[in-house]
């Protein structure tokens, strides 16, 4: 619609608005309707009346001249006014002003809307980021173990709402003024057309005009506007045309166009664009035009080439609107050109034009590859125009198009070339080669170039090597093309090379190491060693016999078992044992674990273990080696014990010269059965500490002795001994005496009362421990014996409060409390000098031990007393005064050392803190509050607790959770995080609770809100999903699950599971469950109550997911792969029917629908890797119940259990080779045959049937006898063999051949010495022959046209060394023999043609 507008109406300048006031003062017409004069005088400037039926529009050369006469006729104007004379309406001092004012007024107006427009668009993309990102953040599955992810998410949320809030206020505000502001311009634009009626009342539109027959400046007069001031897509706003409208419009029009030219309009934006295009393809045709002349120097080629790629870049569009006919002879002719410049350049502008197949296929028509074969088979000097060569190919891959034979084994010989610098770059498109044409590599031998370099590796290099082999086996579209080119054993081929000590490479057995540990934590690697009944890995597994090589297995085991991570860093520590912590792994990660011992166990690991720890000394084998040994074999066993079933293990395989005594004289055996043991104890019940309760029991009796067995004269004795009736001087008194006089005798009434009345004792330790007596305040923090001063006294004050002699003792003294409370108060008022309390004495005196002995007068109620009566909770309040860093510090000392047992003071401190304007103070008593809880959770599992007791603690607890629960609303992210995080420590360890749900229930809005993973675990109980069901939680999260997060859960559990196969492990880095958990399913919890599975059988969810199972497994005949999107929703569904079925209740659906029987089908045939093993992580989810493990048994699967005989999550096929083998090469573990049944007569001694004779070809077993006995039958020789075979083969059928010619003869005859160019034993012969044959017959027929094609053929089919296809490329494949084959194609096509 705003094409309409015609281009008078642009805005204008200043400039412009001067010169419309001007011709609007000579367009006007005189009154009595005569000739237009100037001022009542005639004139010839050839203005004329316009009539109604005249068009607007006039020719350049009449505008200009009419301009100039306008100039003329106003330059003659007097400007002066005269004296009593109204002023003339055509004066332009009457004309000028107000037009021209008016008009700069429009003119801010529209640029300052303008403005505002282009902000309100601004802010209105930042509102729809801000709603992204509030969107984005909704959705979110929580990992297993505790992170503060969904509380960033969830700040993300809280701050994107505000943002959202914020601009949507400015909206309003900028939608309001801009409102005003369109009133106020269509208020200026009635002022001045007011102005122009006055001053010319005959340019008002006349009504009696038919509209068909008014000018176009007249219809466009009538255009709203919005539709010319409103135009968002031009980068300035279009003006109204507000010159005057009258029957002389025609000069006006004309400036005005001129004047609009200045300015883009939105039809003219679109125009520059069309016009760019155009211009771009005319610059293509011209460049081109220039690098047709083959005589051009390189320097200009290579200027124009430049150019022409710039401009390609800049309009990539134009590729498709360009003939190729037109161009692509040009070059051709750059690529046939001899200067190494020029063809590069050829190379670049090609791979700039290409747009698709088509392009691609043409210039292979024009016999590119063969130019690309010729480029990477020159040497180094020629790096440029290899390297385009090289660009150009990677482009033919990106759109999998234009790969050759002959391509592929050019680039092959790149790879060969050890010191290429495009190696490296090589590489990567041969892998690249691989995924996309896999049948052409394969063609090509690809796969064993690729083992070459594995078998030396440069490690970076050969590590992205291994991953992309290990992907390539991961789905049968390129499996089947490389699994029987690749042998895993490669790997170990740098052991076999290291025989003696002078020829071992440490960094190259390392890197061999690292590669190796890679594939064994892969899942595909996993099956590559398993192939042929464990052939690789009893290979690797045999290396354990040589020393130099058993030190590097050991290493890689002690990673892949998850012992100790593989290491190879100079500044390494020396080696020591560590403990086994599989008992806190993710029983998934066991999984992985479990069948890599299962696999080990079928490769005799045992037996060449334990040969290896049997050696003796002078067999050259170091006792670090021994003990590292022993270390794994224990490890070993343990693992094998506890996640494997008793029955598939049993320890075997012991060498026949095993002594025990070695075992017994250096305790080994001893440690290994210990390990065994105490790991054994801990799996499936890691929970349990059992040194608490020995220790509690040790604690006890020491107390209990202590206080039974101490008499008068020994207590008499420990109080000699500890000095302090002796000296004052504390130094030399003897503090672990009175630690023991304060933890035992001194808790007796009678002792505690005889000492305190006949000795100084008790009064010499008050004394030590006032605060103005300087003695305890005064010990430097890093003094030798400053935590002993506070370990005693804190029992100290613990002695005195726990009976009535010790209460009146303190009760008498005067001095401690009363003076810590005066000094505290003092300071906090300000008066810190001379003040034991300021911030300088609390780091580095002991000043900061007072506050652990007002925590422990806080345990108890006598200790409360003994504050409240010197008003010491007072002080405490007073740390609350805002701005005091002193008070601050003070309160963070005291607040962790309060026990909110027994006084109100101290939860009413603790909930002050909890609301405190300072966000550290409130960050450390949620802290407090976190560790408290987690203390009453431990305290929870020991059963000496009276029920006193536990009642107290149960009412602590509540208290703190509901703290903790209020803190969920802080504004601080640190303080919720906190919070969220102890209540899921809480809810996870305590799990079985019923309290939770009501304990949580005032907070369970704000858990949701902010996404906590505590959610989940609430959903797990009976009442946390009738709370969450009521705020209509569940259905919300289902369809959530349903729509998108059951295919996110998929990438979730992936990069969990490959994080912890790969990434590190420590015995530091554990979780604070002390298990690493699963990342949180929603079913999983579902199905947890009797609700949650109703609710999944009424949904018909399970049997979903089982429907997409059941039609996978419909498919697994086919040997193709499946569609991505299929495989996710068959993960998803797999997880889900794991997780279901991982339950008491869940199982029992799951055995309805019989859907085991299809994963393990699937887990048996599925052709993609991923998919087999997350079939079997499933089916160990399953495994967790008793009823799962016995629809696992009935199927043939092996199931774990724990030493209370529970289900643990591990299973295993009996079958082990249906799992680990590929559908493409199936091999068994122990051969399936029948043994027949031979019956013999009893009376004469026949067999009776018939019986099937032994077939023995005995020409086979003498091949295989002469191979063994000829070394040069060896497996890396048979391809030569082959090849000279075939030679051979050749060479007399060539001799029987009839010729119809003597040209096919020396063509056959060429062809056969070409082909001893390939065997090294031959080629010199070779060479000579092509010599010979060369200078008989010279160019004609090596640069022949069926030559050509022949060599082509051969060097595209067989593989020969890089410098045999330079050879090769100098004698026929050259540029000469491809013009000669250009010529006679071109002839050839012109004959057809006539």
């Amino acid at each position: 619609m705003m094409n309409t507008v015609p281009d008078s109406l642009s805005i204008s300048s200043p400039k412009d608005d001067e010169g419309r006031s001007r011709s609007s003062t000579l367009n006007t017409l005189p009154t009595d309707g005569s000739n237009p004069t100037l001022n009542g005088s005639s004139s010839s400037s050839g203005l004329h009346h316009i009539n109604t039926n005249q068009t607007i529009s006039s020719s350049n050369n009449n505008s200009k001249k009419q301009r100039q006469k306008l100039v003329l006729s106003t330059s003659f104007l007097s400007t002066k006014r005269l004296d009593n004379v109204p002023p003339s309406p055509a004066s332009p001092l009457q004309g000028k002003r107000p037009t021209t004012s008016l008009n700069k007024a429009l003119q801010g107006l529209k640029t300052e809307i303008n403005q505002l427009q282009q902000q309100l668009s601004e802010t209105r993309r930042s509102k729809e980021e801000a709603e992204h990102i509030r969107d984005s953040t909704g959705s979110e599955i929580y990992s297993g173990a505790y992170s503060t992810d969904h509380l960033q998410k969830h700040s993300m949320r809280i701050k994107a709402n505000t943002q959202i809030r914020e601009l949507d206020k400015f909206i309003k505000k900028m939608e309001k003024k801009i409102a005003d502001l369109k009133l106020q311009f269509e208020h200026t634009k009635r002022s001045r057309e007011l102005y122009c009626v006055r001053d010319h009342p005959r340019s008002l539109p006349r009504e009696d005009i038919p509209v068909g027959l008014r000018s176009p400046q007249e219809s466009v007069k009538e255009h709203s506007l919005e539709q010319t001031l409103m135009a968002h897509d031009s980068p300035v706003p279009q003006e109204d045309n507000f010159t005057l409208r009258s029957s002389h419009d025609q000069h006006e029009t004309t400036l005005s166009d001129d004047h609009s030219s200045e300015v883009p309009t939105e039809s003219d934006e679109d125009e520059p664009n069309a016009k760019n295009i155009e211009t771009a393809t005319w610059l293509v045709s011209g460049y081109m035009q220039s690098l047709q002349d083959k005589n051009s120097p390189a320097d200009f080629v290579l200027k124009k080439s430049n150019g022409l790629v710039t401009l390609l870049k800049q309009h990539p569009e134009i590729r498709g609107n360009l003939l190729l006919d037109s161009f692509i002879y040009t070059i051709q002719a750059m690529l046939l050109n001899e200067d190494r410049v020029v063809v590069s350049c050829g190379y670049r502008i090609c791979r700039y034009l290409i747009d698709g197949e088509e392009f691609i296929q043409e210039m292979l028509r024009l016999h590119i590859d063969v130019c690309l074969i010729m480029s990477f088979a020159k040497d180094f000097s020629f790096q440029m125009e290899r390297e385009q060569a090289l660009r150009l190919v990677r482009t033919f891959l990106e759109h999998r198009a234009g790969i050759t034979l002959g391509i592929v084994q050019a680039v092959i010989s790149c790879v060969e070339k050890q010191e290429d610098p495009l190696r490296n770059m090589a590489i990567e498109t041969l892998l690249e080669f691989c995924f996309v044409c896999p049948e052409v590599v394969s063609e090509c031998h690809g796969m064993r170039v690729l083992e070459g370099i594995l078998q030396d590796p440069p490690f970076p290099m050969a590590s992205i090597i291994l991953d992309t082999i290990l992907q390539l086996m991961s789905m049968h579209a390129t499996r089947v093309h490389f699994l029987n080119d690749f042998d895993i054993s490669v790997l170990v081929t740098s052991f076999s090379d290291t025989n003696t000590k002078s020829a071992l490479n440490v960094e190259k057995m390392q890197n061999t190491c690292l590669l190796i540990t890679k594939a064994l934590k892969d899942y595909n690697g996993f099956m590559l060693f398993s192939m042929d009944n464990f052939k690789p890995l009893k290979e690797l597994l045999s290396f354990f016999q040589v020393p130099m090589c058993a030190q590097y297995l050991i290493d890689i085991f002690l990673d892949v078992l998850r012992i100790k991570q593989l290491s190879y860093d100079k500044n390494r520590a020396h080696f020591k044992q560590v403990s086994l912590h599989f008992s806190r792994e993710s029983m998934l990660i066991n999984q992985h674990i479990a069948l890599l011992i299962l696999m080990m166990y079928h490769s005799n690991f045992g037996g060449q273990i334990w040969a290896l720890i049997d050696q003796k000394k002078d067999q050259g084998v170091s006792s670090t080696l021994i003990s590292k040994g022993r270390l794994l074999l224990a490890e070993y066993i343990n693992l094998a014990a506890n996640l494997l079933d008793v029955n598939v293990f049993d320890v075997k395989g012991l060498p026949p010269t095993w002594e025990p005594l070695i075992y017994d004289e250096t305790y080994q055996f001893g440690k290994l059965t210990y390990t065994m043991n105490r790991n054994r104890n801990k799996l499936g019940v890691a929970g349990i500490d059992y040194g608490k309760p020995v220790k509690s029991f040790l604690q006890n009796m020491t107390v209990g002795t202590l206080n039974r067995e101490v008499d008068d004269i020994k207590f008499r004795k420990m109080v000699f001994d500890s000095r302090v009736l002796q000296t004052k001087e504390f130094n030399l008194w003897n503090w672990n005496v009175i630690q023991e006089l304060l933890e035992g005798p001194l808790l007796n009434d009678k002792h505690l009362d005889e000492l305190a009345r006949s000795t100084k004792f008790i009064r010499r330790l008050l004394i030590f421990y006032r605060p103005l007596r300087m003695r305890f305040a005064n010990v430097n923090r890093g003094s030798r014996l400053s935590q002993r001063y506070v370990q005693a006294g804190c029992q100290f004050f613990h002695m005195l409060t726990s009976s009535t002699v010790g209460m009146r003792i303190f009760m008498d003294d005067t001095k401690i409390i009363p003076q810590l409370a005066s000094l505290l108060f003092r300071a906090m008022e300000g008066h810190t000098v001379g003040n034991i309390f300021n911030l300088r004495l609390l780091s580095s005196k002991m000043v900061v031990g007072y506050f652990k002995f007002i925590g422990v007068l806080t345990q108890s109620g006598n200790g409360i007393a003994v504050l409240t009566r010197w008003n010491f909770f007072t002080v405490i309040y007073k740390m609350f005064q805002p701005k005091s860093k002193i008070s601050s510090t003070f309160l963070l000392l005291t607040l962790p050392e309060l026990d909110l047992r027994y006084s109100r003071h101290c939860r009413t401190i603790m909930s002050k803190a909890l609301v405190n304007s300072d966000k550290h103070t409130r960050i450390k008593a949620t802290e407090y509050l976190g560790e408290k809880l987690k203390s009453l959770s431990c305290l929870d599992d020991t059963a000496t607790q009276d029920s006193e007791t536990s009642k107290d603690n149960d009412l602590l607890r509540r208290y703190i959770v509901e703290m903790l629960t209020r803190q969920l609303y802080d504004l601080s992210p640190q303080v919720v995080a906190i919070a969220d995080q102890a209540l899921y420590e809480y809810v996870v360890k305590n799990e079985s609770s019923h309290k939770l749900g009501s304990s949580l229930h005032t907070s369970l809005n704000q858990l949701v809100f902010i996404r906590s993973p505590i959610i989940f675990e609430l959903l797990g109980t009976k009442n946390g999903f009738q709370l969450l069901n009521e705020i209509n939680f569940v259905q919300e999260e289902r369809k959530s699950w349903l729509a998108t997060k059951n295919k996110e859960y998929v990438f979730l559990v992936e990069n969990f599971l490959d994080y912890n196969q790969h990434g590190t492990f420590s015995n530091s880095s554990r979780r604070m469950t002390g298990i690493d958990r699963l990342p949180q399913h929603f079913y999983e919890s579902l199905a947890k109550t009797e609700d949650g599975i109703t609710l999944i059988g009424q949904s018909r969810d399970l049997a979903t997911f089982i429907s997409i199972i059941k039609a996978f497994r419909q498919t697994l005949k086919y040997p193709e792969d499946a569609p991505v999107n299929d495989i996710i929703n068959l993960k998803s569904s797999l997880w889900c029917v794991g997780y279901i079925g991982s339950t008491m209740l869940g199982i029992g659906l799951l055995d309805e629908y019989s859907v085991v029987e299809d994963m393990i089908q699937i887990a048996y045939y599925a052709s993609i890797t991923s998919v087999r093993f997350t079939a079997l992580l499933a089916l160990g989810l399953i495994s967790k119940t008793t009823e799962g493990c016995e629809i696992l048994d009935e199927m043939g699967w092996s199931c774990c259990l724990n030493v209370q005989g529970s289900p643990m999550g591990i299973t295993f096929p009996s079958r082990l080779d249906k799992f680990l083998s590929y559908n493409e090469k199936r091999w068994i573990a122990q051969g399936e045959y029948k043994e027949p049944i031979i019956e013999f007569d009893t009376k004469f001694g026949r067999m009776l049937g018939d019986i099937k004779p032994i077939n023995l070809n005995l020409r086979v077993l003498l091949d295989e006898k002469t191979m063994m006995e000829n070394p040069l039958e060896d497996g890396s020789l048979q391809d030569l063999m082959k090849t000279e075979e075939r030679f051979y083969t050749k060479a007399i059928l060539n001799q029987q051949r009839q010729y119809s010619n003597e040209e096919e003869k020396i063509i056959d005859e060429v062809l056969t010495i070409i082909s001893q160019l390939g065997n090294h034993i031959l080629s010199g012969n070779a060479i000579k022959g092509i010599t010979e044959l060369n200078k008989k017959y010279g160019s004609s027929l090596f640069e022949s046209e069926i030559m050509f094609y022949k060599i082509l053929d051969m060097m595209a089919q067989y593989r020969f060394k890089p410098h045999v296809r330079k050879f090769l490329c100098g004698l026929s494949i050259n540029k000469k023999a491809l013009e000669n084959v250009i010529r006679v194609e071109k002839r050839r096509n012109s004959t057809k043609q006539c």
